[in-house]
């Protein structure tokens, strides 16, 4: 059992690079229950922002971006604007620790509020990471918890 239990624990942790990888950071999986106490349970909207996310596999190229395009159109200013501000709270909750070489880790705590911001305490406004960067991030943090559930479904008894 010992190896399934380090193969779980494994998983609850990822990390990558920001800002054209000058600085890597690395965070903690956002439990189900932490996702539905973010606001993600709002199954329309994280259905629609997922499938937008998700690449097609489709061969055609045509067929492909018009498929995006249809997804895009369908998507109001209120679903981004309610995305963009839960993906910032969940990346706030989950990024801990940056690093410049991605070796030497120290704390870090992101913020929602520009005036918050102290890069003396290590401390950095969320607002600063690119949508390329925020994307990277919150889809690693929600796709390890799907990855999670997923091996815990298969778990023996």
């Amino acid at each position: 059992m010992i190896p399934i239990l380090k193969e779980l624990a494994d998983k609850s942790r990822w990390s990558t690079e920001c800002f054209d990888g000058q600085l890597h950071l690395s965070g903690r999986v956002l439990s189900p229950i932490e996702a539905q106490a973010a606001g993600i349970a709002s199954k329309t909207l994280m259905s629609k922002m997922m499938t937008a996310m998700t690449p097609q596999t489709d061969a055609d190229e045509k067929t492909k971006e018009e498929k995006i395009l249809a997804k895009i159109e369908s998507l109001t200013p209120e679903d981004l604007l309610t995305f963009g501000s839960m993906q910032d709270r969940i990346i706030c909750q989950v990024v801990d620790k940056a690093s410049q070489d991605g070796e030497a880790w120290e704390k870090l705590l992101l913020c929602v509020n520009e005036s918050q911001q102290n890069p003396l305490r290590n401390v950095l406004w969320v607002g600063v990471l690119s949508q390329d960067d925020k994307n990277l991030i919150f889809e690693k943090a929600m796709l390890s918890v799907k990855e999670a559930s997923e091996k815990l479904e298969n778990f023996p008894e």
